[in-house]
């Protein structure tokens, strides 16, 4: 039988967590803004970046 406690597996190295600093704007609605992070992919809402500046981003940003 095989003793899964001797078996070593190989561990990725643990990377700091993206800060999102390049994100895109891709959902807007009255009530939440969603944006994209183009370092990582991740969707998030504003609100969840609890940073200070906020977002604003227009069409003439483009």
């Amino acid at each position: 039988m095989l003793d899964l406690r001797k078996i070593r597996f190989n561990q990725m190295p643990e990377t700091a967590p993206c800060p999102h600093l390049r994100r895109r704007l891709v959902a807007k609605d009255q009530e939440a803004e969603y944006v994209e992070c183009l370092d990582c992919g991740a969707i998030l809402e504003v609100g969840e970046l609890g940073d200070a500046q906020g977002f604003n981003e227009s069409l003439s940003d483009a």
